[in-house]
């Protein structure tokens, strides 16, 4: 297949991600189609089907994506300026803010977030990379236990971004969390 082509195939994927998402978002995954969704991306059923065998495999497209949202999010505020209490707030914060920003306002972000086995496991990778980054720089910096700090860290800072649903106070929440409890651990 050429470069074109592949272009090609790869554009009409992300449209009909992109539709699917914001129909799932608006509908549930329950109440959105495959008819629906081809409508949305203005494709053929049969061109949607021969991308996505069925309603599943988009759902994990849409999860894929999201995912990868997230990640660049991570990293960006990991390789970012600052100490590593900034950046691991950066990170994290980064990652919950484009988390809000996908979901926001829909009724069925909960049905979005658990009703596929494998959001649980594609979430679980992620945060098994974030901790094992954020460890390795807090033993770097210096930190006695930066295993348990880093288990503590992010479950705190996901506390925090389930709580605080005004998005700019819960960025804000992150960064200061992560400060307080890293700063105060540096040696």
């Amino acid at each position: 297949m050429s470069d074109t082509a592949d272009d090609r195939t790869r554009e009409k994927r992300r449209r009909i991600v992109e539709a699917a998402r914001f129909l799932v978002l608006r509908n549930g995954l329950r109440g959105t189609t495959m008819e629906a969704i081809a409508r949305e991306a203005r494709i053929a059923k049969p061109t949607l089907y021969a991308q996505f065998p069925d309603k599943d495999a988009i759902f994990v497209g849409i999860v894929d994506a999201m995912m990868d949202d997230l990640l660049a999010a991570y990293d960006s505020g990991m390789r970012g300026d600052g100490n590593i209490s900034e950046r691991v707030g950066n990170a994290l914060a980064g990652q919950y803010a484009v988390l809000a920003q996908t979901l926001a306002g829909s009724p069925h972000a909960t049905e979005l977030m658990s009703e596929h086995k494998r959001v649980g496991a594609r979430f679980r990778e992620k945060d098994l990379r974030a901790e094992t980054e954020i460890a390795a720089e807090l033993r770097a910096s210096g930190v006695a236990e930066p295993e348990a700090l880093t288990k503590v860290i992010c479950a705190a800072a996901y506390g925090v971004a389930l709580k605080i649903t005004d998005e700019a106070e819960m960025v804000a929440g992150v960064r200061l969390l992560c400060r307080r409890m890293i700063e105060s651990e540096i040696k």
